[in-house]
């Protein structure tokens, strides 16, 4: 066999406080001669650490290896595809909802998913004295603590993922970009549910008038506080909303691109090459010929 499960269970899927609750723990050993790797992608992060061999992660830009001690983050909604890059290799991979690492907080700030969206699609972190024993702990604490009905694992589980999660944030945001709360006023704040709520049809002028500050102050401000221009954000958003759509076989490329708040086609293909690399066309294509 050359996929073999060390530990797997069925995932942890709910709903909790309204909010859809997903984690998925796998611990496998496969080999270099396993089938054909399949393209695929979702809504989840997903983590994976490399515990023996090599493990080849696929993107759509290029292939990324992980040596022992290993870890690599993917962003929601990355394409990829993972296969043994040496003889064998035996992994680690967590998958969960951004809802898994959300924080309350007695003040307003910025929700997980802003965080995310400042990230790449993917970042790999070699192993090294600082980090190796780090991940390695808790991976392996993950797979420990994987449990549907014993509250304190699902306890320590959630605590393990939300300590490698403040790694990947703290080494992979730049600290220019993440403010202090002090310094985010509530309006802004309330901005970007205004925006996810409104993605396919918000405008700068929308945007600015909910805020009740003029267009020129409001975008000035925006990008000051949050890193990127209003626009590229509301592009990123439409992009990601464009992948989910994708798997829609039954939809056309234009109907997709008026559905996520594009103009035409055209201006879809266009941002859709910039941000991922190729032709909405090419990506569909792409992930019907790997399934």
């Amino acid at each position: 066999m050359d996929r073999v499960s060390v530990n797997e269970k069925t995932a942890f899927n709910c709903t909790e406080d309204d909010l859809p609750f997903y984690i998925d723990c796998l611990h496998r050993k496969i080999q270099k001669s396993s089938p054909q790797p399949i393209y695929h992608y979702h809504e989840k992060i997903e983590l994976l650490y490399c515990i023996k061999g090599e493990l080849e992660v696929t993107l759509f830009s290029h292939p990324v290896i992980l040596k022992k001690g290993d870890c690599l983050y993917l962003a929601p909604n990355t394409p990829h595809a993972t296969s043994a890059a040496s003889n064998s290799n035996e992994h680690i991979c967590v998958k969960f909802l951004s809802s898994v690492i959300h924080v309350p907080s007695s003040r307003r700030i910025p929700p997980e998913n802003y965080y995310i969206s400042l990230t790449p699609d993917h970042k790999l972190f070699k192993a090294d004295e600082d980090n190796s024993e780090l991940f390695r702990k808790l991976f392996f604490s993950c797979i420990e603590n994987f449990s549907h009905d014993d509250y304190f694992k699902r306890l320590i589980l959630r605590a393990d993922i939300m300590q490698i999660m403040g790694y990947v944030f703290e080494n992979t945001i730049i600290d220019e970009v993440v403010k202090p709360a002090d310094n985010i006023s509530t309006v802004f704040l309330n901005v970007l549910d205004y925006i996810d709520k409104n993605t396919s049809t918000i405008t700068l002028e929308e945007a600015s008038d909910y805020c009740l500050l003029s267009y020129s102050y409001f975008s000035r401000t925006f990008k000051s506080i949050f890193g990127v221009s209003f626009s590229k954000y509301v592009i990123k958003k439409r992009i990601k909303n464009s992948l989910k759509l994708m798997q829609e076989a039954s939809m056309s490329l234009n109907d997709i691109a008026l559905e996520c708040g594009f103009s035409n086609l055209s201006h879809f293909i266009k941002c859709f090459n910039n941000e991922m690399g190729m032709t909405p066309k090419q990506f569909r294509t792409t992930i019907a010929a790997k399934k």
